[in-house]
């Protein structure tokens, strides 16, 4: 218990002392867990959207399309085909242009009665259900047109005013909500309701064709139905099409097909980023974790003490941004999956997978970047610890014969290097994993500026916004975290080498060698983290996407970028070290 409440009091007094170093990393884990929710909670967000619409609807579980001009038989003999719950009348529909705002589109209109369908019964969730001379709006299709209640659309050469915006679940969401087309190719497009009446006189000599919407008595025997309504022997002499109800959600779901991978990658990729942040961290606080553990040692505590109380922070800090991140992630999915707006959102809770995955992710991150400089701590001898010694640098003979010739700032960063590889890694793998994520979005705007203008209409202009936004969310907090760690690392450094790099000027080296001393301890790191992420972007794109490359002259802007924002972000805390006079930096007590 004594044990407990030393750590708690401990974790405290730090806390209270330096919130910002408990921001930052509450932050970094956050938005890493956040990111990895988010990619594998949107599967079971489409599958509860469209299930809750579809329960909200009366959606149905098959739709026979049929160019008929008289589908009653054919009506007829569905609804007496067994396994048939219940089965709404014909629906007559027609595809068209709509038009509103200046914009036009594909969109099937289907007449409907004011009266409540036994199947299919679209949610109105603004304004009222059709009327006479009235219009009511498929949600997702009114959001890409642009129009509210109140506005107007043309429907071929008649203008009518928007009654109403609706949801169904009989159509996947737009822009594939257009079954009135026919049989040949078609067209995305979205979906409009009219009264019967007013469909009649709008439609005019244009073909249609007639829905009917079914419900079963076995919703998950939709295959074995089919099979069984439509046979060799009662094959009807006009053309028949049938959609189930789990083609509709295969529909919905590959809305995210592409973002899903974006959210999961970058999950992974902030996991790195943000085990970089905990680990430049520790390193800032070295000194005063080392002095901590020999004074825990002088009155007494145990190796095991110091290491958990040096732990202990990071890992509550751990669980708070795992938490947080779980609950945002949560709560976001239904927003992200639904682009179109086209199902009705709902939040429901993490699976157990979604929620070991981010776990794992946080600890890894946690364990990682606050393990190995706690265990250093606390196997430092007490006298070591409290009195913080100058440390001895390792001698290496063929590095010094290797950087005996070189200009000063190149052999003092190399040797800065050489003293603690585990740091370049770090600096290295949080680099390669920025660059991984701006050659993802260079090579996304690539494939976007491809594309034939026509084919930016439809999913393609609604799925690849969302994967922009996703992309360049991703992309902005890795760089946001990158620019920390670079700062962080730098200071670091500089802290660390501070003695040695006093040391040099004393012997001649100026102010302006001992700063690019320190930028080139971070840029040679960095080069290889640049290389590294350029074709892992361009590979993890192709695995995911489509295989473009963007150009040359992209990918190397990208790269001199990345290494300039590094070394101008080092730059400025080796400056500002520089500037200390050396008698004072070496006369200075232990921290």
């Amino acid at each position: 218990m004594g044990h407990l409440l030393l750590t708690g009091r401990l974790i405290l007094h730090d806390m209270r002392r330096r919130p910002g170093e408990s921001l930052m990393f509450l932050l970094a884990v956050t938005l890493a867990t956040s990111a990895l929710t988010l990619g594998l909670a949107t599967n079971d967000a489409v599958a509860t959207g469209y299930a809750k619409t579809r329960a909200a609807t009366a959606g149905p579980d098959i739709t026979a399309i049929t160019t008929a001009s008289d589908p009653s038989a054919l009506a007829e003999r569905l609804a007496h085909t067994p396994g048939v719950a219940a089965q709404a009348d014909p629906v007559f529909a027609f595809d068209t242009t709509i038009g509103a705002h200046g914009r036009t589109a594909h969109s099937s209109v289907e007449g409907r009665d004011s009266s409540p369908s036994a199947v299919d019964r679209p949610l109105v969730t603004s304004g009222t259900w059709v009327r006479a001379g009235g219009a009511v709006v498929e949600r997702g299709f009114a959001q890409a047109l642009g129009v509210r209640v109140g506005d107007r659309v043309t429907v071929g050469e008649r203008g009518y005013p928007v009654v109403g915006i609706a949801i169904s679940a009989a159509t996947p969401v737009y822009p594939w909500s257009d079954w009135a087309q026919g049989p040949g190719p078609s067209d995305y497009g979205g979906r409009i309701w009219l009264t019967t009446a007013d469909i009649r006189a709008t439609a005019g000599d244009t073909p249609g064709v007639h829905l009917i919407h079914l419900k079963l008595t076995d919703p998950t025997a939709t295959r074995r139905w089919l099979d069984t309504a439509f046979t060799p022997e009662n094959r009807d002499d006009f053309w028949v099409n049938t959609h189930d109800w789990q083609t509709v959600l295969q529909t919905d779901t590959n809305m995210i097909e592409d973002t899903q991978p974006a959210l999961v990658v970058g999950g992974w990729l902030l996991a790195v980023a943000a085990t970089v942040t905990l680990a430049a961290l520790a390193t800032v606080r070295s000194a005063r974790d080392n002095r901590r553990a020999g004074l825990l040692k002088a009155v007494g505590a145990g190796p095991g003490t110091v290491t958990a109380v040096l732990l202990a922070q990071y890992l509550l800090l751990t669980c708070l941004a795992t938490a947080l991140g779980l609950a945002a992630g949560t709560l976001a999915a239904p927003e992200l999956v639904d682009p179109s707006a086209g199902l009705l959102d709902t939040v429901s809770p993490p699976d157990s997978g979604t929620v070991l995955a981010a776990v794992l992710l946080a600890v890894v991150v946690a364990v990682t970047g606050a393990l190995g400089p706690a265990v250093r701590a606390a196997r430092t001898s007490t006298v070591q610890a409290v009195v913080d010694p100058a440390h001895l640098l390792t001698h290496h003979p063929h590095l010094n014969a290797v950087t005996a010739y070189l200009p000063t700032p190149l052999l003092l960063g190399v040797r800065l290097l050489a003293r603690r590889p585990g740091r370049a890694v770090l600096a290295s793998a949080g680099t390669a994993a920025t660059t991984v994520m701006v050659t993802a979005l260079l090579t996304w705007h690539t494939e976007l500026d491809a594309a034939p203008d026509f084919k930016r209409f439809g999913p393609i202009e609604v799925r690849t916004d969302q994967t922009g936004q996703v992309l360049l969310a991703v992309t902005v907090a890795l760089v946001a975290l990158s620019t920390l760690n670079a700062v962080l690392l730098g200071r670091s450094t500089a802290m660390q080498a501070r003695r040695a790099l006093t040391i040099a000027r004393t012997l001649g080296a100026t102010p302006g060698q001992v700063v690019s001393a320190l930028c080139v301890a971070q840029l040679l790191p960095a080069v290889p983290g640049v290389a590294v992420g350029i074709p892992a972007g361009l590979g993890l794109y192709w695995l995911f996407g489509t295989q473009i490359t963007p150009p040359g002259t992209w990918l190397l802007s990208a790269a001199l970028g990345v290494l300039l924002a590094v070394g101008v972000l080092t730059a400025l805390p080796a400056w500002i070290h520089t500037r200390s006079p050396a008698g004072r930096t070496l006369n200075a007590p232990a921290a």
